[in-house]
């Protein structure tokens, strides 16, 4: 069993051919879709045929749509009510190219911490996955410290995804790195590593983010694929599965639940980066962020 923690959001993706028009209309195809990085990589990892467990928190608006969407996934899905805050929130906004902007209302996926907490989650559990999201608010830090250690002591890893860069620089490199001390294996892209290794390259950045660490660092880069790294050794490359985009929103969560299904399977590291490049390949030829949401 695959345990994921993280978060849940609605996605309202946005996809405009024309660059945005200031001051009026853009056409734009558009759609609400259940999204949040962490409930991505649960979907992906379930598609792949990983049994995989969810702890989330959102909001009384839209917990059910949410939880049902998940069990549909063939996720296990543990996601908390809050009672004050609504679920959070993610505009989407894809060009023509495939790429993609966020503007993000975290709301109540900022609010899970310890009170979500149920030793019981672990039970099965081999591998424990955080959402980077956990790690810029302090009751997310407080729950991703306890995950850790009583998955650590039970036997299993863990893993972390960065989640965004942008949230990365205002929180603070030092304190995520302090923080993610203990991980196995870390996932951040090309932006996230640079970032928080200080060096440009792909490769270097996992090269050197691996020994830091002490962990396992699997550095995606979009059309480059994927740069794999162990503590003090020369990243190895992951070539991309070549494919024209149609959007990119979610396609490191695709990754990543592949990758984290794959090591579930037996597979050895750089069978699950391929798996991952693959898996991403299929993502980001349909909107939204998880598997089946869409032609």
């Amino acid at each position: 069993m695959l345990l994921v923690i993280g978060d849940v959001v609605t996605d309202v993706v946005a996809r405009h051919a024309a660059p945005l028009a200031p001051g009026t209309d853009t056409p734009a195809d558009i759609a609400i879709l259940p999204g949040g990085a962490g409930a991505n990589v649960a979907a992906w990892a379930a598609h792949c045929g990983a049994r995989v467990r969810l702890l989330a928190r959102a909001g009384r608006d839209s917990a059910d749509w949410h939880r049902a969407a998940l069990v549909r996934a063939g996720v296990d899905a543990h996601v908390r009510i809050d009672p004050e805050a609504p679920t959070g929130k993610v505009v989407a906004l894809v060009d023509g190219g495939g790429e993609r902007s966020f503007l993000a209302d975290n709301g109540a996926s900022f609010r899970l911490g310890p009170d979500d907490w149920a030793p019981g989650l672990l039970t099965g559990v081999t591998h424990v996955h955080l959402s980077g999201y956990l790690f810029f608010t302090a009751p997310g830090r407080a729950l991703a410290a306890l995950a850790t250690a009583e998955a650590h002591a039970r036997g299993a890893t863990v893993s972390v995804d960065p989640a965004s860069a942008g949230f990365l620089a205002k929180s603070g490199v030092r304190d995520f790195l302090a923080a993610i001390a203990d991980a196995d294996t870390l996932f951040p892209n090309s932006a996230e590593a640079a970032l928080l290794s200080g060096l440009p390259s792909p490769a270097a950045a996992a090269a050197a983010l691996a020994t830091a660490l002490d962990a396992t660092a699997v550095v995606t880069a979009a059309a480059d694929g994927a740069h794999l790294a162990t503590p003090g050794a020369p990243a190895v490359h992951i070539p991309a599965t070549p494919v024209v985009p149609l959007d990119t929103t979610g396609a490191g969560d695709a990754f990543t639940g592949a990758f984290l299904a794959a090591v579930q399977s037996g597979s050895g590291p750089r069978a699950a980066a391929a798996a991952g490049c693959a898996t991403a390949a299929t993502a980001v030829r349909t909107p939204g962020g998880r598997p089946g949401q869409g032609a």
